[in-house]
């Protein structure tokens, strides 16, 4: 992404919604290089390493899941001192997703103290594993299309709209909206759903070994930073009592 397209929406942001670009830009194009580089190049190690069950991927997954939780819990008592009921709900919805993954990530724990899936849950999960994504497409990919789709409004989506109607950043949702600094993170896991579903149809092999946990990679990334930069904005508000 042309630096130059950043710079106008950057200055033009207010600083709750500003970090450093190493976090939101080069470690996102730095983590896609690196994975695309190695899927193509060390496919084996990649596959032991990286994409396997108890792999470095799937570390890094229920990692980014189990910091967006506690960034959203510690959020919560902000929200409820200084933001109206609704962005509570929200903060306590997005704890409960993240808290969710982190979970299903490790296996609720298994891939962790190593302990054995009983017979009857082995029997109708695919991976003989302690969790529910994979019992079900509706625990799996069914929620992942939903993010997906999110992701890609939300994400990409208004961010650009933004652009062209700053008013959008001053309406009453204009709290939760996700800050022009995801769009990188967001941009990038679009990416990887396109090229593993046009692979996907041409029959060929995907610019990424298991195109599903790259995605769901940056799609944890983006509601980190998402959650960052939403307690940001609750620290901004003024306390109650004060005016401004």
């Amino acid at each position: 992404m042309p630096l130059t397209l950043l710079a106008r929406p950057l200055d033009e942001t207010p600083p709750s919604d500003r970090l450093a670009a190493l976090w939101w830009l080069w470690l996102p194009l730095a983590a896609l290089l690196f994975l695309s580089l190695t899927s193509l190049l060390a496919g084996g190690w990649y596959e032991t390493a990286i994409t396997r069950e108890d792999g470095g991927i799937g570390r890094a997954q229920a990692r980014l899941a189990f910091l967006g939780f506690l960034v959203a819990l510690a959020s919560l008592p902000l929200a409820h001192r200084r933001a109206p009921a609704w962005v509570v709900a929200w903060l306590v919805l997005a704890a409960l997703c993240c808290l969710y993954v982190t979970g299903e990530e490790t296996s609720w724990g298994q891939h962790l103290f190593g302990w054995s899936t009983p017979e009857e849950w082995a029997a109708v999960n695919d991976q003989n594993e302690t969790n529910l994504h994979n019992t079900s497409p509706w625990f799996d990919q069914k929620p992942r299309l939903l993010l997906g789709i999110a992701i890609g409004i939300g994400g990409i989506g208004v961010p650009l709209l933004a652009l062209r109607r700053p008013q959008l950043r001053r309406g009453r949702f204009a709290i939760v909206l996700p800050p022009f600094i995801t769009l990188p993170s967001a941009a990038i896991a679009i990416f990887v759903g396109i090229v593993w579903t046009l692979d996907g149809w041409r029959g060929g092999n995907s610019l990424f070994i298991r195109p599903s946990e790259v995605q769901e990679f940056f799609f944890y990334g983006f509601v980190l930073l998402y959650l960052v930069v939403l307690r940001r904005r609750l620290l901004a508000l003024p306390p109650p009592g004060v005016l401004t």
